[in-house]
C-alpha cells in the first residue's frame, strides 16, 4: 500500500502560506536600487532567513538573483527529505532538469563562443547531478561535449547531431530532443496511486501544451519559420490542443491571425475568461500555468502532486522578484515592471 506522505503535503501549505503577497511586490517595485529591494525582503518577509547574513547595503543583482534561484532548490531538497520521499524516481525531477538546462547552456555557449558560462553554474546541486557541472563549463566544442556525456543517458539523444559547416549545431532540435527525454521519464515515473497520475499527466499535458502555443507563437511572430520547421520544434506531446488543431494555429499567415485562430481555442477561451491579454500570449500563458498550479496544490493533496505544483509556484515567486530586481536596475517604469507581474 502506498504511503500518503500527508506529513510532506503539511509542510508544503505551511511553506506556501507564507507567500510573497501583492503588496509585497507593490513595496518592492516602490523601491529605488536593489540593495532596498534586499532589504525589504529581509526585513518583512520569508526570504529573511536567507539574507540574514548578507549585508544589503553591498549586495549586487547577479548575486541576490543567485540566492533567490538557489533558495527554490533548497526548498525543494528540504521537503523531498522531509519523509525520505527524494529515494522515490519522480522526485529527482529537479536534477535531471537541471542537468538539460546546462547541457543546453553549454550548447549555446559553443555556438557563440562564449567562456563564461562558468559564471553561472549552479555548484550547490554539484553532488547530486550525474556529472561535474563545473567541468562541464569548460568544454567548448560539441565533440567534447559528446565524449563528456557518454556515460548518461543524454549521449544516445545527442550522438547523432552534427555541427554544421560554421559549427554550429542545432540548439533548438538538441532543446526538443532533451525536453522529449525529461516529459517521458517523468510521465513514465508517475506510478503513483491512479488518480493521482491522471491527474498529474493532465496537469503536465496542459503545461505541455501552452510551451508548445508560446514556441510556435514566437516562431510565427518574430521569426516567420515555416509550418515545417514549427511543427520540427514542437514537442510531441498533446493534452487539450490536438496535433492537428495545432498545426491548424502555426499554419497562420501572420501573428494576427494566429491570436485569432489561437482565441477560439480552450486555452484562448480561458484567457479571455480571466482578463488575460490574448494579444499577449506569452504573457497570458505564464499567467494561465500558475492558475493551474495553484488550483493543483490547493486541491490535490497527494504530495507528488503538491510537490510539483509548490516547486512551480516558487519558481514563479523567485522570477517575479527577479522582474523587479531587474526592472529597477535598468530604469523600467513601475507600471511596465506590475504587468510582468503573476499572482
Amino acid at each position: 500500500m502506498q504511503k500518503n506522505y500527508n506529513a510532506t503535503v503539511a509542510k508544503i501549505m505551511a511553506i506556501y502560506g507564507k507567500r510573497l503577497k501583492p503588496q509585497d511586490y507593490t513595496e518592492m517595485m516602490n523601491r529605488q536600487s536593489v540593495s532596498d529591494v534586499a532589504e525589504y525582503l529581509k526585513k518583512n518577509t520569508y526570504y529573511g532567513k536567507l539574507l540574514a547574513s548578507i549585508d544589503t547595503n553591498t549586495i549586487h543583482r547577479g548575486m541576490l538573483e543567485n540566492l533567490l534561484r538557489r533558495s527554490v532548490f533548497e526548498t525543494y531538497m528540504r521537503i523531498t527529505g522531509f519523509e525520505h520521499i527524494s529515494n522515490q524516481r519522480f522526485y529527482n525531477y529537479k536534477i535531471i532538469q537541471t542537468e538539460i538546462d546546462e547541457i543546453v547552456r553549454c550548447i549555446r555557449c559553443i555556438n557563440a563562443g562564449s567562456d563564461k558560462l562558468i559564471q553561472d553554474v549552479p555548484v550547490y546541486i554539484n553532488h547530486l547531478t550525474s556529472f561535474d557541472l563545473l567541468e562541464l563549463a569548460k568544454i567548448n566544442d560539441f565533440s567534447g561535449l559528446l565524449e563528456f556525456i557518454r556515460k548518461t543517458p543524454y549521449y544516445d539523444i545527442l550522438k547523432d547531431i552534427s555541427p554544421n559547416e560554421d559549427g554550429k549545431v542545432d540548439v533548438t532540435k538538441c532543446e526538443t530532443l532533451l525536453r522529449t527525454y525529461y516529459i517521458n521519464m517523468f510521465r513514465n515515473s508517475a506510478d503513483f496511486r491512479s488518480s493521482d497520475s491522471k491527474q498529474f499527466i493532465s496537469f503536465l499535458e496542459t503545461e505541455i501544451d501552452l510551451i508548445n502555443i508560446i514556441n510556435s507563437y514566437r516562431l510565427t511572430a518574430y521569426f516567420d519559420a515555416s509550418e515545417d520547421d514549427i511543427e520540427r520544434d514542437m514537442l510531441t506531446f498533446h493534452g487539450r490542443l490536438t496535433a492537428e488543431r495545432h498545426r491548424e494555429i502555426y499554419s497562420a499567415p501572420n501573428e494576427e491571425e494566429f491570436i485569432r485562430r489561437f482565441a477560439k481555442t480552450y486555452y484562448g477561451k480561458q484567457m479571455i475568461q480571466n482578463g488575460y491579454d490574448i494579444t499577449n500570449i506569452e504573457q497570458s500563458a505564464r499567467r494561465l500555468r500558475h492558475k493551474y498550479a495553484r488550483s493543483l496544490l490547493r486541491r490535490s493533496g497527494a504530495a507528488p502532486l503538491s510537490v510539483y505544483a509548490f516547486i512551480f509556484l516558487r519558481e514563479t515567486e523567485v522570477q517575479n522578484i527577479i522582474s523587479i530586481i531587474e526592472g529597477i536596475r535598468y530604469g523600467v517604469e513601475s507600471s511596465k515592471i506590475a504587468s510582468l507581474i503573476i499572482t
